[in-house]
């Protein structure tokens, strides 16, 4: 299934980083060009979902927010292989931000990234505009705004200027995806879904509390929530070979 996309000119609004990032070849990642599999199919399939929400409003900007009840769910791992299929190769131009300043774990998945003073908080800070803050990763149309710190203190994703960067990549990007923290633990995740268009909530397999999916699932409302990601699970390795599953 190939949905059309509805596109705005972007004109001056493109943003064009001048730092790099380089994917780590043994990081665990779902490129365009990948063969089918059990997990690549999932991902284009919820990208689908993401893109069936996208076409009926026709608007350049959708904000997707992929958060967890809890630590340790995976979301951070599956914001970066969404935004990577979300591009559909060089499709269409994509832009992740690492919003889980408090435990930021995006810069594993890539060679030598820049560590420190260059991300979201130095952003919201305003040391830095967005467009000096933001990289772009090699082979793909997909940039990436680190969170730009080991540790933050107070909250800084209620506050009026994280609306107006959540603003200003919209209008840069045809689709911004979040990594949030954990709904549970912090009170900002709420803030950043409430800014979203939709969320999708990732769980673990024998480590998420179901108390804790429904509380989550209530905060977000059923409007909001587009899919449920569910990581840590067994599968079969047979597959469909007809269609080159492995």
């Amino acid at each position: 299934m190939d949905l059309p996309l509805i596109r705005t000119p972007r004109g001056e609004r493109e943003l064009s980083p001048a730092h790099r990032l380089r994917l780590k070849e043994d990081a665990p990642l779902i490129l365009h060009g990948d063969p089918p599999s059990f997990v690549a199919e999932q991902y284009r399939s919820l990208a689908v979902q993401v893109e069936e929400r996208i076409n009926p409003i026709g608007t350049f900007g959708y904000a997707l927010t992929v958060t967890s009840p809890g630590e340790g769910d995976g979301k951070t791992l599956t914001s970066l292989n969404l935004a990577l299929t979300l591009t559909r190769g060089e499709e269409r131009r994509v832009l992740l931000i690492e919003a889980d300043l408090w435990r930021p774990r995006l810069s594993v998945y890539f060679d030598d990234p820049p560590v420190g003073r260059r991300g979201l908080q130095q952003v919201l800070e305003g040391d830095l505009p967005l467009s000096e803050a933001v990289m772009r990763v090699e082979e793909a149309s997909l940039d990436v705004l680190m969170a730009g710190s080991e540790r933050s203190t107070g909250d800084r994703m209620s506050g009026r200027r994280m609306s107006e960067v959540l603003a200003e990549a919209r209008a840069a990007y045809e689709i911004v995806v979040i990594d949030s923290p954990p709904m549970d633990l912090l009170a900002s995740s709420r803030a950043i879904a409430a800014r979203s268009d939709g969320v999708v909530l990732v769980v673990r397999a024998n480590q998420t509390k179901k108390r804790g999916i429904e509380k989550t699932l209530s905060v977000l409302g059923p409007e909001k929530v587009i899919g449920i990601v569910l990581n840590g699970l067994r599968i079969s390795r047979r597959g469909y070979r007809g269609y080159g599953y492995e």
